[in-house]
């Protein structure tokens, strides 16, 4: 039994200004956490290390199928790395999993025999930490990125103003969620438009989409921009897309196998296409320029590009007798207006919150040679993936819209507080019999104003809170559970005691 009279646990009625996560904020309202907003950390209290620690728990329950080893890794600097090396040595040492908390980060680092073993125990271990979020009312999003330190899957979900955050896309109509460097479908322009000829035009002193479209009157969609990227071992790269687009140079990165890309610069272009920025165009490229193709630029006919000379551009080209290469790809980042691919609703700008990160193949474990075991012949290198999930994140995602927290991360089941002027003599009782039920139970056994105890208990959004009021027939239970309110009788009380037990026990399984 637990009163709240012995509790370091400082309630609050409202909530801090400073802090403008609204799921952080309700950790920190409901005396889990103090906030710091001078390193802009979350200083846990007894009760909230009880909610990461059950938060923790519950995700390595989720990962019970791959059996993780819990590490406490002290001052490692890499961690679970250094303990893979030295445990493992041999084929009958695999797969393993190894898990370890630094900090509000819950760290994973999985290890198998073989690559593709690996990769699917990966993908595995990520649909489970996505089922176990859902569980929890967290709807997520993946997000698959090429980065210079390799493949990265991100767990994102959306938010109103998250601690670390990014700025991503919703549709306002289904939900939908996406980063701006999701994958961007186009529909194939109209087949039956009939092409123009191809013809040269003067613009003098338009180097720039916005001035060209004013010059010639025309939309952004109209034009087909060239844009010039220098890729390791391939030399200069055109991309080409419609000028309502924007390049995303992960995109791009993952379209030529990962290769090293950067802008080039403008001695490299001038080298190859002479004095022409502002006026470049895929039409008539030098052999020695690979053309990457974006797809809203495949089929597109009668537009606007540059002549490859300053001062002019060409009306009219078509793809496929003006340009064209067989190299295409989703080289764009979505943008606001997009239409949602499940609705077809325009796409609005939103906040996200980054949940969870998987790297396929660990970038430190692929880099350290004594990552090895033997395999009956020889010595092979160990392939291992690696998960960083953000405890912070999660938690503050599954309260901030939620009316209370979801019991299997609760530090406790039931809150109960009474109203009146004297401590009821029923309360102990009732908490001993709840207690007796299998529930984690705190009682308020404070006095007070009945309001600030009220407004106290509404802020701990424990999963089922219980106001004991006494009645001229004898005492009566208000009782709220995920934001809906009923008053019972004593024996309707105990009635749903038992159904409420035995949900807020049940483990969770995928």
């Amino acid at each position: 039994m637990k009163w709240m009279s012995e509790l370091l646990m400082p309630v609050s009625r409202g909530r801090s200004s400073r802090l403008r996560d609204p799921g952080l904020a309700k950790i920190a309202q409901g005396g889990y956490g103090l906030w710091n907003p001078n390193d802009k950390t979350l200083i846990l209290l007894p009760e909230g290390k009880i909610l990461f620690q059950r938060a923790e728990d519950f995700l390595l329950r989720s990962l019970e199928a791959f059996r993780p080893q819990r590490l406490d890794c002290g001052a490692s600097a890499r961690g679970a790395l250094d303990a893979a090396v030295r445990l493992v040595k041999r084929a009958g040492d695999l797969p393993v999993c190894f898990a370890e908390r630094r900090g509000d980060k819950l760290n994973l680092l999985g290890l198998h025999g073989d690559f593709e073993a690996s990769f699917e125990m990966s993908n595995d271990a990520l649909r489970a930490v996505g089922s176990a979020a859902c569980a929890l009312g967290v709807s997520l999003r993946r997000v698959d990125r090429l980065t210079p330190e390799g493949h990265r899957v991100d767990l994102l979900c959306r938010s109103e103003a998250p601690l670390r955050g990014e700025e991503g896309l919703a549709c306002p109509g289904c939900g939908w969620l996406a980063a701006f460097d999701s994958p961007c479908r186009f529909a194939e322009a109209p087949a039956d438009a009939a092409p123009e000829e191809l013809r040269e035009v003067p613009t003098p002193d338009c180097p720039t989409v916005e001035k060209l479209c004013g010059y010639l009157k025309i939309a952004p969609s109209q034009i087909v921009k060239c844009m010039f990227y220098a890729v390791e071992g391939r030399g200069l790269a055109a991309v080409i897309l419609r000028a309502d687009r924007q390049v995303c140079l992960e995109k791009v990165r993952a379209a030529f196998q990962g290769a090293s890309v950067r802008p080039a610069e403008p001695d490299e272009l001038a080298a190859v296409m002479g004095d022409s920025a502002g006026y470049m165009s895929p039409v008539g490229l030098p052999a020695s320029v690979t053309l990457l193709a974006d797809s809203s630029a495949v089929g597109v006919k009668n537009a606007v590009v540059g002549a490859n000379k300053p001062g002019f551009h060409k009306t009219g080209a078509c793809w496929g007798r003006d340009f064209k290469t067989d190299f295409v790809a989703d080289v764009t980042l979505l943008q606001e207006g997009d239409p949602c691919p499940n609705c077809g609703a325009a796409l609005k700008t939103s906040e996200l919150r980054p949940v969870a990160v998987f790297r396929p193949v660990d970038p430190a474990g692929l880099a350290e040679p004594s990552l090895t075991f033997f395999n009956g012949s020889a010595k092979v290198h160990v392939p291992a993936w690696s998960a960083e999930i953000d405890l912070t994140a999660l938690l503050s995602a599954a309260i901030e819209n939620a009316a209370s927290w979801p019991a299997e991360v609760a530090p406790f089941d039931t809150y109960i507080y009474w109203e009146g002027e004297k401590t009821p003599d029923a309360l102990a009782p009732l908490i001993g019999a709840l207690e007796s039920a299998g529930l984690r139970v705190v009682g308020d056994d404070r006095s007070g104003a009945f309001e600030s105890r009220q407004a106290e208990a509404a802020a701990i959004r424990a999963p089922q809170t219980v106001c004991l009021k006494k009645s001229e027939d004898g005492w009566l239970f208000d009782v709220t559970r995920d934001g809906r309110a009923e008053t019972l009788s004593p024996a309707q009380f105990a009635a749903q005691q038992e159904t409420f037990s035995a949900t807020a026990r049940r483990p969770f399984r995928t």
